[in-house]
């Protein structure tokens, strides 16, 4: 997302307004919304009328758009947008694509993520892009609810694991195939021999796959073989309920049916399929030639927490962006760090209050950078509590934390 220049008008009408002595103001600016990322770009003209307010803790900022009035010093609930999958579907907190956009919600009603943004992406974010926030939901079907077998280039992934269905997983635990069979890959007199037998069993299978897809009756039994005999060089990782899995560019994986998970990732959307046991609906090719001689053998291990504070730890610390998770007594606060550009927030287990929002488990939420940045406005307006009489967890996302 492009965003407009609509700070420094709005920071020359707070300074307008800062030489009085009123205690309210309004200023009405004209903003111009590129939605670059549809199928068919366009411009959105917005008419916003900003409103100040002194309060104890400072100056407070509200905007009305559209009829809608937001405050822009408080946190506000990410409103999913769900996005059907041939395997299930993602379900987007912070999504702004063709084929979907997130909003938010205000005491009037929703507004689109980006004209949310739009109105003050300093204040906001410090005109930072959003980490993009979802749920992978697959189907329980074994093979109907896997995941493309991928890498990426770029993009960085963690997983929690947040439900583990019981009918396809009867022992409890889930599975994501994750990475190259260290033991076969040991019978290779070397790693070249290994990926060029792995890339034969990828070729044979998506061959075989294009015969499905093009209607061509194939034996059931003919596609579980060529299946099996290209998943064997893989590996399976388990999965519990709160495990955290970390995915760095170029490791192949693909979460399996029936294990559910909050997904935190580079806000980017490129990856390289590897092989897929269903059709591919959005490409027309697999990328195995390209992806398999660059794709990472060694699986890393299960990854190790820093502790931030007590019941604070961060479960990832990529370069672009990094995650803490936050486990939180009963009836006790937490503070937001300060220094953030903005804060995604997301309840895990448990249930808490955000400033004015109560959140259950997967529940999600944004806080601006302005309100992290001033502990006076963080404290009136970003408190933390668990209310409950249970521990709640909550992660929290941001590309500087």
């Amino acid at each position: 997302m492009k965003y407009p220049e609509s700070d420094p008008s709005l920071a020359q009408a707070l300074e307008n307004w800062s030489a009085t002595d009123d205690i309210a103001g309004q200023a009405t600016r004209a903003l111009v919304l590129e939605r670059s990322w549809l199928a068919e770009p366009d411009q959105v003209a917005l008419e916003v009328c900003y409103r100040f307010r002194r309060e104890p803790w400072g100056t407070a900022l509200a905007a009305e758009l559209d009829g809608q009035v937001v405050d822009l010093d408080a946190p506000v609930e990410l409103v999913a947008v769900g996005i059907p999958k041939p395997w299930g579907r993602e379900i987007w907190f912070t999504g702004i694509e063709a084929r979907g956009e997130s909003a938010v919600r205000t005491p009037a009603g929703t507004l689109p993520l980006s004209r949310y943004l739009a109105l003050a992406p300093d204040h906001l974010a410090r005109r930072q892009p959003l980490v993009l926030l979802k749920i992978l939901d697959p189907r329980p079907d074994p093979v109907l609810g896997d995941l493309y077998f991928e890498v990426h280039r770029e993009k960085q992934e963690v997983y929690v694991v947040t439900h583990v269905d019981g009918g396809a997983w009867p022992d409890g635990a889930g599975r994501i195939r994750f990475g190259m069979d260290p033991d076969l890959r040991a019978r290779y007199a070397d790693d070249d021999a290994f990926r060029r037998d792995y890339l034969r069993a990828v070729t044979v299978y998506e061959a075989l796959r294009r015969r499905i897809d093009a209607g061509e009756p194939v034996l059931p039994a003919e596609e579980a073989a060529a299946r099996a005999a290209m998943e064997r060089f893989t590996v399976l990782r388990r999965l519990a309920v709160g495990d955290v899995v970390v995915v760095p560019t170029w490791l192949p994986h693909s979460l399996q049916h029936g294990v559910r998970v909050i997904e935190f990732q580079t806000p980017t959307y490129e990856r390289y399929v590897i092989s897929f046991a269903q059709k591919v609906l959005t490409q027309d090719r697999w990328d195995s030639a390209l992806a398999v001689p660059r794709m990472i053998l060694d699986a890393p291990a299960a990854p190790a927490f820093e502790m931030i504070a007590p019941g604070v730890e961060r479960i990832v610390g990529f370069d672009d962006f990094r995650v803490w998770r936050v486990t939180l007594a009963p009836g006790a606060a937490f503070d937001l760090p300060g220094h953030p550009a903005y804060a995604l927030c997301m309840t895990v287990q448990g249930r808490l209050t955000l400033g004015p929002l109560t959140l259950g488990p997967e529940a999600a939420a944004f806080v601006p950078g302005a309100t992290l940045a001033d502990a006076a406005r963080r404290r009136a307006k970003a408190p933390i509590h668990n209310p409950g009489t249970e521990p709640a967890v909550f992660l929290i996302a941001a590309p500087d934390l």
